[in-house]
């Protein structure tokens, strides 16, 4: 899999806000898109996220609960 440019601006607004859930999300640096062609995994300076390309097409209006578990989905790297 290969680091792909499209969606890069989208991508690092999604991450803005999701640090406002959880502060341990680290800064954007690059993302592939997997297999299935609709999710993102993100790699961060200290982890990853997954993000679901239909997340960054309704981001204005997920439910705050909804935006604390995509948040939770961070992993941090040891």
């Amino acid at each position: 899999m290969k680091a792909e440019n499209r969606g890069t601006q989208s991508i690092d607004q999604f991450l803005s806000t999701l640090r406002t859930y959880n502060t341990a999300i680290g800064n954007y640096e690059q993302h592939i898109m997997l297999d299935d062609t609709y999710t993102y995994s993100v790699k961060l300076s200290n982890g990853t996220i997954r993000i679901y390309m239909e997340e960054l097409q309704d981001k204005t209006i997920i439910p705050y609960e909804r935006m604390k578990e995509i948040a939770m989905r961070f992993v941090e790297r040891r």
